[in-house]
């Protein structure tokens, strides 16, 4: 296996988190059925790279899995988690009047979140072009890489459920030709498929009553390989799955890279130390919710 060159020290595929502005409320926080009507407040970085180490866990769970050493993770009340997967919808249109690019590009992952709330109030979710490079296989590959987690319902960590109403989903899955940065470039020269971006709520103050502005989690998958051809299905497949444990909760990437949660997407199955690190997160009290 090659080693990447130089951009290959930034994470091949990187979570996006950020802590978000909290709404003092007078009852029991109320988990979103919809994103229609809110204001969105701006949001404060929580990270997205060179994070404190996080203490060990046991034997096969990678410590990368935490954010700052805390947990992530949905709760009960947020089950069954629903998972809006378009069939090729593309947001690259949506520029940033100020760069001169697609609000899209991987600089400012942490907004994404709220451009598609805002695509989701302002009506535009349904009239989204298919990206380029997008084939209908595409679609099912991104199904069986987020069903690679779904023997854990078993378990009782967590529910999750397809929907095709995107306007009831937490979690949303786009389609980009290839990502570019804030400058506009292109990323082509890694193997870089997908990026996830999502907010964290201090789950403590849920617990106190406060009402968090809940946003969607934004999956990007890129749907051309590093020669411009359609990714394969298999590729496809492992990214989808790869980026839907760091929707669950997983936060970085683990240094195993026979794990799926790894930069190298292991053999495109959830590996043993995945499995132990879901049912870590899924087994202790989260201290940030998304």
């Amino acid at each position: 296996m090659q080693m990447k060159s130089a951009f290959v020290l930034l994470p091949a595929i990187i979570a996006a988190l950020l802590v978000a502005t909290w709404v003092p409320q007078a009852s029991q926080a109320q988990f979103r059925s919809s994103y229609g009507g809110r204001q969105l407040p701006p949001a404060r970085p929580g990270g997205g790279g060179g994070r404190q180490a996080a203490a060990a866990g046991p034997a096969g769970v990678y410590p990368q899995a935490l954010f700052n050493g805390k947990v992530v993770r949905w709760v009960a009340d947020q089950m069954p988690l629903k998972v809006f997967v378009s069939r090729g919808s593309s947001i690259d249109g949506f520029m940033d009047p100020e760069l001169g690019v697609p609000r899209t590009n991987v600089d400012g992952k942490q907004r994404w979140p709220q451009l598609v709330a805002e695509i989701i109030e302002n009506g535009q979710i349904n009239n989204l072009p298919v990206s380029e490079g997008f084939v209908e296989p595409h679609y099912e590959a991104a199904l069986q890489g987020i069903n690679l987690w779904k023997g854990f319902e078993r378990e009782g960590l967590f529910q999750y459920v397809l929907t095709n109403d995107p306007s009831e989903a937490d979690i949303y899955v786009f389609w980009t030709h290839h990502f570019v940065n804030k400058l506009g470039l292109g990323l082509f020269a890694n193997d870089i498929r997908g990026y996830t971006s999502k907010e964290i709520f201090d789950y403590k103050l849920v617990l106190q009553g406060k009402q968090p502005l809940f946003q969607p989690v934004v999956i990007l998958l890129r749907t051309t390989n590093q020669q411009g051809n359609p990714m394969s299905n298999e590729k496809m497949r492992a990214s989808a799955g790869h980026e839907f444990g760091h929707a669950l909760g997983i936060d970085q990437h683990s240094t195993n890279p026979y794990d799926l949660m790894s930069v190298y997407y292991g053999r495109g199955v959830v590996s043993n130390n995945d499995a132990a690190t879901i049912r870590y997160i899924y087994k202790h009290q989260p201290d940030y919710i998304p």
